[in-house]
């Protein structure tokens, strides 16, 4: 029917029923872009080997180097994806991302046992190396939630972790690396490791 336009409009005419094919062709090429980019992140985690024995020199390095390509490999789809997706995708697209990312390390950590206390030291560290370093996207989020630059701060991480719950697990999870039994048994007591999402297995 595009005959029936106007000579002007023929050339510039859009139909509205091929919409919804050109929707599901653009989310399915945006699917499979998130899948390859979790593959990479999975290979990279994998490389840390469970976490295990990083109060060893050489295991600590290795699970350093892992994380560091974790966050090597999220600021660079940080770069790709936040210039050219509108702020609803671009959020969307992250927080699979990112939720990934959190939920495989946490779970890794938990199956640990017998830690020594030199290796939750060491597995604290590497949680605030990911956190500090992920600053920028952490605040580029934000930034497209809210439709303005934001500052990190207490308030903002509330924010954050209500987005991501694994977020919240993950960073509670460093805390209870240093903290004594009878303070982990109070935060589970008083439901506060249950609304970080931890099992009582856990």
């Amino acid at each position: 029917y595009r005959a029936d336009f106007p000579s002007g409009l023929q050339k510039d005419a859009v139909f509205v029923d091929m919409g919804p094919t050109f929707y599901q062709i653009a989310e399915d090429i945006l699917e499979k872009q998130i899948q390859l980019v979790i593959s990479s992140l999975k290979e990279a985690i994998d490389s840390a080997d469970g976490f295990e024995n990083t109060h060893q020199s050489q295991q600590y390095e290795a699970a350093k180097f892992s994380v560091e390509q974790v966050i090597f490999i999220l600021e660079k789809v940080h770069i790709m994806w936040e210039p050219y997706m509108p702020a609803s995708t671009y959020k969307r697209s992250m927080r699979i991302t990112l939720d990934y990312v959190f939920s495989r390390i946490t779970k890794d950590m938990l199956l640990l046992d017998d830690m020594a206390a030199e290796e939750t030291l060491q597995l604290q560290r590497l949680i605030h190396l990911m956190l500090e370093n992920l600053s920028s996207l952490f605040e580029s989020f934000i930034a497209k939630v809210d439709g303005k630059d934001k500052v990190l701060n207490h308030m903002l991480w509330a924010q954050l972790d209500e987005m991501l719950p694994s977020l919240r697990k993950f960073r509670k999870l460093a805390d209870l690396f240093d903290m004594p039994l009878k303070s982990i048994t109070e935060a589970w007591e008083s439901g506060e490791l249950i609304h970080c999402g931890f099992t009582s297995n856990e």
